[in-house]
């Protein structure tokens, strides 16, 4: 009975499994896509799919095929299948092929859903492109637009900038037009003003030539009627020397060495040497040889003479046998510090003007008159009591030493000065100060023309000769000149020495004076040596030489003069402190001659 049903069930075994296969054989290539031409990623996509539906299929099918070794083990069994119970025809699948079965199709059902996402994916993309096309195609219509309206922008701007150039050309050519318009009209002015200069200067040498016309035949009617002592024949051993001239090279050359020299000795032009003294008796003595009036005394001005040390100096070279000189001087000033329990501040000089060399010639004794300036009251008194000690008795012939408590300057009247002056012997600060400054004293002031004229009358216009005019005004120079037009324009002066202090104007505590910056009003030295330098004068810049000490560092050898007349100084020298400058009139060529012999650069 058992062994019909075992059969059956064995023979219904291999056609459920056979119909089970075929029915996956069928389905198998054939899901979801069966036919057409397909993409390469819809290729890659039904290949994944069929290979995971083959996986499935053969794990279901190996899990309803009973294997060989269970037919075998079956077979060996069926003798004791009478003690066994008894099986159904049909085997049923238990719950882990079930499970196994569910998974498969959750992983199939699993993939179609990803497909179906990916297509959706696919989709949108193409969505996207579309829509992304239109919108290039749209903003390709914007963008041509956008450059029509950069085009006509553009074009407006460069019509603008047409317009403006353009407007600017018109505007820089009216700008030119109204400046060049605005310089002729400036330089109108200043051609007028140039004129009108020039015609004074016409007038004043009209004046002049007048003068001297006038000068001349005075003269001529007193040599006929043999009156006013006037010689009947003259020597003619002097002659006017003529201007000379310094090249560019010979400027350059004097100017690098004299800035070096400043470098070397700062104060070397403010104590110069003074080599020009040298023999000045027998400079004065030809200079004089040639004058048609009667023989005078070497007369020299010491304006600013303060403790008297140039008037000391002058009447030791002209008169040495007078016995008064820079050490006979100090001498006495120390005497009467001592008389007055004091000490007078620098009594031997700034420049140490006591020590000088005196003149070897101790014995001769000439006519000199000496003119010591002074308006300090308290240094006044000073020079007088030395003067008692030194000159007690000035006889009608030799040196004579005049001393005046008065200042010079270029008007004549009072004014007032500063208050060291009262009391302070050769002290600096005595300088005229503004009126009505506090605690200021009065001092008498006079030109030098006025001085002479008051001084030495005579029946012509034609004043005395001084032999020399020395200014050392306290940074007034300018004016003292100024004072001084007559005798210099006439060349009644031989030499001219006044002092260039430009710091004076420039002092934080009392400035004052002419020159500088700030000087008031302020004067330029070559405004001053080109003036001097048309009425007849060259000018020097005076300089101290160097000395053994310095030569012994390597120092290089100086001019005993630096040059400023006729180009041979273009701008004013950078000066430390102060400087000495000394002219000669060429009219008295021998003098002028022997300045510009000491000025070896300008003759290289």
């Amino acid at each position: 009975h058992n062994q019909p049903q075992q059969r059956r069930a064995t023979s219904l075994r291999p056609t459920q499994t056979q119909r089970l296969r075929s029915s996956n054989n069928n389905n198998s290539g054939t899901f979801f896509f069966t036919s057409g031409r397909h993409s390469s990623s819809q290729r890659i996509i039904i290949s994944l799919i069929t290979a995971t539906q083959s996986s499935s299929t053969n794990t279901y099918t190996k899990m309803l095929t009973p294997s060989p070794s269970s037919h075998l083990s079956r077979s060996s069994t069926t003798n004791n299948r009478l003690s066994t119970p008894r099986r159904s025809p049909i085997t049923t699948p238990t719950n882990t092929t079930m499970k196994k079965f569910k998974t498969a199709l959750l992983l199939k059902y699993a993939f179609l859903a990803i497909l179906i996402l990916l297509v959706y994916f696919l989709l949108h993309i193409n969505l996207q492109l579309i829509q992304r096309l239109d919108t290039n195609n749209n903003n390709g219509g914007v963008n041509q637009n956008n450059v029509a309206t950069i085009r006509a922008k553009a074009a407006n701007i460069n019509n603008n900038n047409h317009q403006l150039r353009a407007n600017s050309i018109e505007t820089i050519g009216n700008n030119i037009k109204e400046m060049e318009e605005q310089a002729l009209q400036n330089r109108l002015v200043t051609l007028r003003e140039e004129v009108t200069t020039m015609q004074k200067k016409v007038d004043d040498m009209k004046q002049r030539m007048e003068h001297v016309k006038s000068i001349q035949r005075s003269s001529s009617a007193s040599a006929i009627l043999g009156v006013g002592g006037v010689r009947s024949s003259t020597k003619q051993t002097n002659k006017q020397l003529n201007r000379h001239t310094c090249t560019k090279d010979q400027e350059t050359l004097q100017s690098n060495r004299l800035q070096k020299r400043f470098s070397e000795w700062w104060s070397h032009s403010a104590c110069p040497d003074q080599v020009w003294m040298d023999h000045i008796d027998t400079l004065f003595a030809d200079a004089t040889s040639t004058s048609t009036t009667t023989q005078q005394p070497y007369l020299v001005l010491d304006i600013g003479c303060n403790k008297g040390y140039t008037s000391a100096d002058f009447l030791d070279a002209l008169s040495p046998g007078t016995n008064m000189n820079p050490h006979t001087l100090v001498t006495a000033i120390r005497a009467i510090a001592k008389e007055d329990d004091t000490k007078f501040d620098r009594d031997g000089g700034v420049c140490n003007d006591s020590k000088k060399a005196l003149n070897k010639d101790r014995s001769t004794v000439r006519d000199v008159e000496v003119h010591c300036f002074e308006p300090s009251p308290a240094t006044y008194e000073m020079l007088i009591r030395a003067h008692t000690k030194l000159m007690p008795k000035e006889e009608d012939g030799g040196a004579k030493w005049f001393i005046h408590n008065k200042g010079l300057h270029g008007t004549n009247g009072e004014m007032a000065w500063h208050s060291a002056c009262a009391h302070a012997v050769g002290d600096e600060l005595c300088t005229i100060v503004d009126e009505g400054t506090s605690d200021a004293i009065t001092v008498p002031v006079v030109t030098v023309d006025k001085f002479l004229e008051e001084t030495y009358p005579s029946s012509s216009s034609e004043l005395p000769l001084v032999h020399m005019l020395k200014i050392d005004a306290e940074g007034l120079d300018p004016a003292v000149l100024q004072g001084s037009m007559n005798v210099l324009t006439q060349n009644r002066a031989i030499m001219v020495m006044f002092e260039f202090n430009p710091g004076l104007s420039e002092k934080g505590d009392h400035p004052h004076g002419m020159w500088g910056r700030n000087g008031n009003p302020r004067v330029t030295l070559m405004e001053v040596t080109s003036w001097l330098d048309d009425i007849g004068y060259d000018c020097y810049l005076d300089t101290h030489l160097p000395d053994e000490n310095e030569r012994n560092k390597g120092v290089l050898e100086a001019p005993g003069l630096y040059r400023i007349t006729g180009d041979c100084m273009s701008k004013e020298p950078s000066v430390r402190g102060w400087a000495n400058v000394v002219c000669a009139s060429r009219k008295y060529g021998n003098v002028a001659e022997r300045l510009l012999e000491l000025a070896t650069i300008v003759q290289t």
